[in-house]
């Protein structure tokens, strides 16, 4: 059965840190959004980003409610999703790098 979240158009960004199968998902007007993406380019980390507010309505409702029901505490965006395992709601640094190891 394929998953709304498979429908969804993601952008590559190429890195040389290809340590990890990392997903963003976010939010064109969201500032903290942009710092996170500008984090991950910088930390050279390849990922994959969709902004979830340019996709039409129903998808959005059905990949929020699938990242809900896959993940707990899934509220904040941006979300990380790292190796399709873990998810991260929101963005701090700090937890991103660890999530990443690239501490």
């Amino acid at each position: 059965m394929e998953r709304e979240i498979d429908k969804v158009r993601f952008k590559t960004v190429e890195g040389e840190r290809q340590d990890h199968d990392v997903t963003v998902f976010s939010l064109s007007t969201c500032a903290f959004c942009r710092r996170a993406i500008e984090f991950l380019k910088t930390s050279g980390v390849q990922f994959r980003y969709a902004h979830l507010d340019l996709i039409d309505v129903d998808t959005k409702r059905a990949v929020k409610r699938e990242l809900s029901e896959r993940f707990d505490n899934i509220v904040v965006f941006p979300i990380l999703v790292v190796d399709d395992q873990k998810a991260f709601s929101g963005f701090t640094e700090s937890v991103w790098a660890r999530a990443l190891d690239l501490v």
